[in-house]
């Protein structure tokens, strides 16, 4: 296949919850780049071609990585990579990073980092590095990482902290979210954070965010003062502020990007 490949798949029961998708790419003649938007997943990438260099933001420094995992950002991520790319990603959901990384989980906030480096791994990453690279069924190698990851989901998750996202998805306020499970605000602000990294005014400000792009993609002609009152936002000025934060750029240039047929890598 000359052009770009891109492959995705929902979990498996068995890990349904921890992961939100599996995902494979490959551009074998072409360089590859992508602006991608903040999202509230920790992607795991099992690189099997050249390195990618990876900038955080607007004017992050640009790093070079192979194999990485990745805490929660609140902005744009550019991703680019010479011809040759190949990988397979694991995006997990929040949920997944507590019972994968545990505490570990809020140190990865803003941060890239070697797979070879991930204690969870057990030294084990060269071994299944190796297998990904053996095959070149995507389907085998989906079913492959799964069953390496599945075994290592043994962290206890914080039942109050899972509950929180819970309501803040629902479009609850911090504070209303505090007082449904039971903490003051306080309490909560601190919580959050030790556990996942971000502040949970900004986990709310990233799920409204993304609740605006579920409307626009699922939204044949997008009105945006439509969007932005379905997902919450004041006004379309206030929407179009989000995505500049979140997306690097205006909602109109971001939707003209957007090919069903080659969706955005998710790192």
């Amino acid at each position: 296949m000359a052009g770009p490949v891109f492959l995705s798949r929902p979990p498996s029961r068995a890990v349904g919850g921890l992961i939100a998708r599996i995902s494979g790419y490959s551009s074998k003649t072409k360089p590859s780049w992508f602006l991608e938007t903040a999202e509230l997943v920790f992607p795991i990438v099992f690189n099997l071609g050249p390195p990618w260099d990876i900038r955080l933001g607007r004017d992050g420094d640009v790093n070079r990585n192979s194999s990485f995992t990745a805490g929660l950002f609140a902005g744009p991520v550019a991703v680019s990579c010479d011809a040759g790319a190949e990988l397979l990603q694991v995006d997990l959901t929040p949920l997944g990073a507590s019972r994968l990384f545990g505490g570990a989980a809020a140190e990865l906030a803003a941060q890239v980092v070697d797979l070879r480096a991930v204690d969870r791994f057990e030294g084990e990453y060269d071994a299944i590095h190796d297998q990904l690279h053996g095959v070149t069924d995507w389907q085998v190698r989906f079913e492959l990482i799964e069953r390496f990851l599945a075994p290592r989901f043994g962290h206890a998750a914080s039942i109050h902290i899972q509950k929180s996202w819970r309501l803040l998805a629902q479009g609850n306020t911090v504070s209303d979210t505090a007082a449904a499970i039971g903490w003051s605000t306080r309490h909560l602000r601190t919580r959050f954070r030790q556990e996942t990294g971000i502040r949970p005014v900004t986990a709310a400000r990233m799920l409204r965010f993304q609740r605006a792009r579920t409307f626009a993609l699922c939204s044949d002609n997008a009105d945006w003062a439509d969007i932005a009152a379905a997902a919450g936002y004041s006004d379309q000025a206030h929407l179009i502020r989000a995505f500049h934060e979140f997306a690097g750029e205006l909602p109109t240039t971001w939707a003209r990007s957007v090919r069903p047929s080659e969706p955005r890598l998710h790192l």
